[in-house]
This record gives C-alpha cells, structure tokens and sequence, in this order.
C-alpha cells in the first residue's frame, strides 16, 4: 500500500517499486543479500531523483527529490554496512 499523496505517476510507481525492494532487503537476513537490494534501492531513487518532469518551483517535485535522497542514503547505508563486515 502506498502511502504518497504526490499526484504524480512516475512518483508512485517509483515509490511503490523502492517500498517493493526495502521489504526485501528488511526480510533478508545476510549483509550481502541486504546490499545487493540497496544498489537496486539506489538505483530506482536515482531514476527519481533525476526525473525529466522535475519542476524547480514544485514543492511537490522537491518532496519526491528528498523522498528519492532519503532512500539513496538508506541504500548507501546498507551497503557501507556491507563493506565494513568484510
């Protein structure tokens, strides 16, 4: 279920595809497997943080842009996380 009330299409399919993968990585139990779903995490945030709809004077855009930079910071995390138990 998705909880986003930005009207916007690319937003909520992105949305729900980043809420598909970090149910993955919460239910995984292996660094490895957690990191690999964070580099499809970081990948599918930065599809949304370089949107081609993007409008600078949108707060609706801005949101989403730090919505996509929070989840690349989650991904980022996960995968530090990974390379420090190496």
């Amino acid at each position: 279920m998705d909880n986003s009330t930005i009207p916007c299409n690319l937003h909520q399919d992105s949305i729900k595809a980043m809420n598909e993968v970090k149910l993955k990585i919460n239910h995984e139990l292996s660094i490895n497997s957690k990191a690999k779903y964070a580099e499809e995490l970081s990948n599918k945030a930065d599809r949304l943080a370089h949107c081609l709809q993007y409008i600078d004077q949108k707060l609706d855009c801005q949101y989403c842009r730090m919505i996509a930079a929070l989840n690349r910071k989650t991904a980022e995390l996960i995968i530090k996380a990974r390379s420090l138990s190496l």
